[in-house]
């Protein structure tokens, strides 16, 4: 299991909402709101986490990503 933290801007935050959609409907991959920028995404290896950095990445202009430990 792998889990990172994501801030995004204000300016973003209407892309939030899409992206947890889509995300979650990948059964290997969990992300949930922690905040008003921020989310924690959960994916069951690294095949998935990179999946969902790729989906990041490809969504949001501009983020900060921290690993939980």
């Amino acid at each position: 299991m792998k889990a990172i933290k994501v801030f995004i801007d204000m300016e973003e935050q209407h892309k939030m909402l899409p992206l947890m959609e889509e995300l979650n409907r990948n059964d290997d991959i969990a992300m949930m709101g922690v905040g008003e920028t921020e989310f924690v995404i959960a994916a069951s290896g690294a095949c998935a986490m990179a999946y969902a950095k790729a989906v990041l990445a490809k969504t949001l202009n501009d983020c900060t990503i921290e690993n939980c430990k």
